[in-house]
């Protein structure tokens, strides 16, 4: 029987799907906006436009979020949103029937929340699973002595997983309530208390990802639309700079959890990662500036890959072509 062979990411805030022989199909936010009747729903948008509806409190609509921080919140709602992101990238209802997929999640899921994740993949039409934790899938985009042990820190919209293993261990493995949302927080607050204008998270995302920079006096600027005391709208320049000020303390606070991370390890692990360094992956890893920066935080070797927002799934996919066993979880 024909298998169709799938990797799946569930991050933070959205989902990633990497298909076998073809690379990255779908990379979608983990949101879903329905018209319920009665009993019945319709479904009016899945992924950026249904994010854009909630962030746009559109009251037409219901919009759900049912995967968080890669955990299932709503089986149900989790259920029909997987289904409709399967049924736009594979168009054939047979092969829909026959998937396999290798799971990617962050460390700190226990066992409840992998077998409810399990159990929505099934109802999804997804027959084989297989679950692996995301510093496994940067590990297989390295080229190391297996023996060696990394660092893995991934920093996503709302958490930073924090990882230490070698091909054949995983060591030590924590979730971190800190990322990519709280510097967005903390620039809009910033907006607001030195240039009197008011402006959404969403907004001051928009900024960061425009012109965010770790590097020290970056003048580089771009315009944003804020209200000002009156209620009205105003435009406004912001430089990099000001940006780097804003999100400094939230990589500050990522930086300080790593020490602290390296203190616990064992001595023989810890001194394994001080020779062979600390990798940064996620959406905020992105950021200009990172390596210099971090340098001067953490006495480690520092690498970024070149694509860190997709490390993870990249990684996926190289484990779904090489047949080689891997670290997995077992459920």
């Amino acid at each position: 029987m024909f298998n169709i062979d799938l990797a799946i990411k569930f991050g933070s805030n959205e989902i990633i799907v990497y298909r076998k022989g073809i690379g990255i199909i779908a990379k979608e936010p983990a949101y879903l906006a329905v018209i319920e009747t009665g009993k019945k729903i319709k479904i009016k948008a899945i992924g950026k436009r249904a994010e854009k509806l909630f962030l746009s409190k559109s009251s037409n609509v219901t919009v759900y979020q049912p995967i968080k921080n890669s955990e299932i919140v709503n089986e149900k709602m989790a259920v029909v949103l997987i289904n409709e992101i399967l049924k736009n990238i594979i168009q054939d209802k047979f092969l829909l029937t026959n998937l396999t997929a290798l799971v990617a999640v962050p460390c700190a899921l226990n066992e409840k929340q992998l077998i409810t994740l399990k159990r929505v993949l099934h109802e999804s039409g997804i027959n084989k699973i297989t679950f692996v934790q995301n510093s496994v899938c940067v590990r297989a985009n390295l080229e190391l002595d297996p023996h060696s042990h990394i660092m893995v820190v991934d920093i996503g919209k709302y958490i930073t997983d924090i990882s230490v293993l070698n091909e054949f261990n995983f060591d030590f493995g924590r979730m971190y309530f800190i990322g990519g949302q709280d510097m967005d927080k903390s620039i809009t607050t910033f907006i607001s208390d030195n240039h009197s204008l008011e402006v959404s998270d969403l907004t001051s995302e928009a900024v960061k990802n425009e012109i965010a920079s770790l590097y020290d006096r970056d003048l580089y600027k771009t315009e944003y639309i804020g209200i000002d005391e009156s209620n009205k709208f105003v435009r406004h320049d912001i430089s990099a700079n000001e940006v780097r000020l804003a999100i400094l303390n939230i990589y500050d606070e990522i930086f300080k959890l790593i020490n602290d991370v390296m203190q616990r390890l064992p001595k023989e692990i810890s001194a394994d990662v001080y020779n062979n360094g600390v990798v940064f992956v996620g959406g905020a890893s992105s950021i200009a500036g990172l390596y210099e920066y971090a340098k001067k935080k953490i006495d480690l070797p520092i690498i970024v890959p070149d694509e860190p927002m997709d490390s993870v799934i990249v990684g996926a996919g190289k484990l779904l072509n090489s047949g080689k066993d891997f670290l997995k979880i077992n459920i």
